[in-house]
């Protein structure tokens, strides 16, 4: 029988041995919690505020700052007063105790609470440390697969998982004996959150320019002109129905037909990436499913397979094929419009060829094409970068704990 090292993989430079141990029951007190539920809560005004599991499952990270995070107020403050004694403090744990994945035992550690009155709420245990942890150490250790790992075997339920109080008692802490060690882990993975949150915002940003310029680069319903317009371009907008200036088809292929080794690009409904070792079509094209709920369009050009249920837009001479995929991408509540069926929306052929089309000259089209294609290589990068600060973090927090 091999012994668990108590050495972490990675670690840094000038600390060494083995990291120390201790029950869960043994490392903290309870909290009481509160049941209060969404609707007693609220986000305007309150003696004190309290956090709610949901909350601590998706919108909250393994730190809770007071001062930052949106915490709502609970609406009536005589419940404040009655249980003004089991307040929150710098330090205090909250673990969400029930979810519907295994996300069940999320937890979040509590800083920066200075005179905040805040409470721990429904669906909630709430702990203290009776040992001193440094700072922040706490919140990334129990999110940690080293730690969630222990809980795992413990969970209750099957639609709906929870754990218990009584459940985890028996779980073991791990954490360095120098609690200089653990402010750097803190540290370092504080530092690595605010660079994920950081790049997190320039990538929404850009997202939400692209929606904006695509909004005023474009007219708008009624109007035969832009807001906004390359220099060196005037006149109306020309309009035709997409029908009289392009050819449309769908495919003959089935889902079966595809798979993940082809030679070719399958399209069909679906967003994952299949392949084809036929090509029914050789050409620069832009393809909507004919099934959905949002009727994504999206651009291509090549040989290509197509789903006997999905569209493929060809032969536009007079647009350029970036234009009107972005065109269409923008006017696609076209569609929805359209759409007929009540459980899955479907499109026929009628309805891509009565749609209206507006453009102006070529030249112009093409450099609105260009444009957007751009701004989506800025966006595509910064969300490359965001997701490798993501992985740089799941493989710390996997490697830097025992």
């Amino acid at each position: 029988m091999t012994t668990k090292s108590k050495v972490p993989h990675i670690r840094f430079g000038g600390f060494s041995g083995e990291w120390d141990n201790i029950k869960f029951d043994e490392s903290f007190t309870n909290i009481p919690n509160n049941n209060l539920s969404r609707a007693e809560l609220n986000y305007e005004s309150g003696l004190a505020k309290n956090v709610h599991y949901g909350d601590v499952l998706i919108k909250f990270g393994e730190l809770l700052d007071i001062e930052k995070e949106k915490v709502p107020f609970i609406s009536n403050n005589d419940f404040v007063v009655k249980f003004k004694s089991s307040r929150l403090q710098n330090g205090d744990m909250i673990i969400a105790d029930a979810a519907e994945d295994e996300m069940v035992g999320k937890c979040t550690e509590i800083v920066n609470i200075n005179d905040e009155m805040v409470f721990s709420g429904l669906h909630t245990i709430a702990i203290r440390p009776t040992n001193e942890f440094a700072s922040k150490y706490l919140g990334y250790y129990m999110n940690s697969s080293s730690y969630h790992n222990q809980l795992l075997p413990l969970l209750q339920g099957t639609k709906v998982l929870s754990i218990s109080k009584s459940t985890i008692k028996n779980t073991e802490i791990l954490f360095p004996k120098e609690q200089a060690e653990q402010t750097k882990i803190g540290d370092y993975f504080q530092k690595l959150d605010k660079l994920i949150e950081q790049k997190e915002k320039k990538y929404q940003k850009l997202k939400e320019f692209k929606k904006a310029m695509l909004s005023k680069m474009f007219p708008k319903n009624g109007a035969t002109i832009p807001e906004i317009r390359f220099g060196g371009f005037s006149g109306e907008w020309e309009e035709k129905s997409l029908g009289d200036i392009s050819k449309i088809t769908t495919g003959k292929s089935n889902r079966e037909d595809s798979g993940i080794n082809g030679k070719y690009t399958f399209f069909d409904r679906s967003d994952d990436i299949r392949t084809s070792d036929i090509y029914l079509f050789d050409c620069e094209a832009v393809i909507v499913a004919g099934e959905g709920s949002d009727f994504v369009p999206k651009y291509f050009i090549g040989k290509f397979d197509l789903h006997q249920r999905t569209y493929a837009i060809m032969n536009f001479e007079l647009l350029d094929g970036k234009f009107l995929f972005y065109y269409i991408h923008l006017f696609r509540k076209y569609f929805l419009g359209q759409a007929v069926g009540s459980t899955v929306k479907s499109l026929r052929l009628p309805m891509f060829q009565e749609m209206p089309i507006k453009f102006p000259e070529k030249a112009e089209q093409t450099k609105i094409g260009n444009y957007f294609q751009k701004l989506d290589s800025q966006i595509e990068l910064q969300l490359q970068e965001l997701q490798k600060l993501k992985n740089i973090k799941k493989a710390s927090l996997a490697k830097m704990f025992v």
